[in-house]
């Protein structure tokens, strides 16, 4: 199991970031890492196009029933979910 770094999370923050804000929510403004991703417009079908880009970017699958809401109510927490998911690949 290799340990992710702050250089990682990092990497994890802006791609989900921007992929979150450009091609998701359709808004102009970035997104803060504490924002509630959910009043911003993230619903079910956020989640999965998500999902498939985390698989594409990252190579990792994370299944459906395994994401709690709370676990990626927020960019950050999103980050470290699925730098989560990549310490244990």
């Amino acid at each position: 199991m290799r340990r992710l770094t702050v250089n990682d999370n990092n990497t994890i923050r802006s791609a989900l970031h921007d992929h979150i804000v450009a091609e998701i929510l359709l808004r102009d403004e970035p997104l803060a890492p504490d924002e509630d991703l959910f009043a911003a417009g993230f619903d079910s079908m956020s989640l999965s196009r998500v999902l498939v880009f985390v698989e594409e970017r990252f190579g990792i699958t994370i299944p459906d029933e395994e994401v709690v809401v709370d676990d990626i109510a927020t960019l950050e927490r999103m980050t470290e979910f699925v730098a989560g998911y990549l310490e244990a690949k």
